[in-house]
């Protein structure tokens, strides 16, 4: 259970370092300078303690396909993180609970009907809180909310996924170190893609000046990947699946401490109907 207390934790705080450090860099050049970290890291973790030609064509492509769709919900995410609140996307992490319970409905035989008081309390709580910030500072355009439910189709089936090869004991360090990879890779290619590119001494000065706060974020970011995944392996799935509810909880908790947003009496109301209805799921589905 320590694994996941530490993940739950780790992501949050990641999530503030991404916002922070986003303010005065672009989504691409973040997503390849930090990944470039963790990718060295991992790789080399990978081949110390494994022999990589070990592995199958099958569980490469699964844990590519996985790595693809992490990256895809990546972009997004950090696209809306750009310009919009944390508490946008941890709200979407939140529904993405949705998204799990009828992976488990389709695939794992669940009786749907004992899912749906759940399913009904978490739609009430994401439209109160959709209605109580029509006119905030909070509020975000269509665009952004299109791009946060890519983000949850992403990451929820990406988790499903990662569920599944870890069950086939694939290792932890092999998903983290093709997910890392990819990201650099897609990263690169973004930045080459950019209708703008800074000059060579702009983008070196940007390296530099970001050097330890990216060396930052790629150390959380690891561990966080690291401890969610040992955490899984080990960790009564009902009691993971429990704990996971509060990482977006937290991001909100962090946001408003680390960039002063407000959490009005509305907010909390919502959040607790949305993770209310997101526990009682997981107690049906587990």
């Amino acid at each position: 259970m320590i694994y996941l207390i530490l993940a739950i934790l780790l992501f949050s705080f990641n999530n503030v370092l991404w916002k922070k450090n986003l303010a005065n860099i672009s989504v691409g050049l973040l997503m390849t300078y930090r990944s470039l970290f963790t990718s060295i890291l991992s790789v080399s973790l990978l081949f110390y303690f494994y022999d990589v030609t070990a592995f199958s064509f099958f569980q490469i492509s699964k844990t590519f396909t996985a790595s693809i769709l992490g990256v895809i919900g990546l972009y997004s995410m950090l696209t809306v993180y750009k310009k919009a609140s944390l508490q946008w996307a941890a709200i979407y992490n939140l529904l993405g609970i949705i998204f799990t319970i009828l992976y488990v409905w389709l695939f794992k035989e669940l009786d749907v009907k004992s899912s749906l008081v759940g399913i009904f309390i978490i739609a009430a709580g994401f439209i109160f809180y959709i209605y109580t910030n029509k006119n905030s500072s909070l509020k975000i355009n269509v665009k952004q909310h299109l791009l946060l439910i890519l983000m949850t189709l992403c990451f929820g089936t990406a988790t499903i996924l990662n569920w599944e090869n870890l069950n086939q004991q694939i290792p932890a360090i092999f998903i983290i170190a093709n997910q890392e990879v990819l990201v650099f890779i897609c990263g690169t290619a973004l930045l080459f893609l950019q209708k703008k590119l800074k000059k060579p001494l702009q983008v070196t000065a940007i390296l530099q000046g970001y050097f330890y706060r990216v060396l930052l974020m790629s150390l959380v970011i690891f561990l966080g990947l690291l401890f969610s995944f040992l955490g899984l392996e080990i960790t009564n799935p009902i009691i993971s699946g429990v704990l996971f509810l509060a990482s977006p909880i937290t991001t909100i908790i962090f946001s408003a401490y680390f960039f002063k947003e407000k959490i009005k009496v509305t907010d909390w109301i919502a959040i607790a109907v949305i993770a209310f209805g997101a526990f009682l799921l997981h107690l049906q589905t587990t």
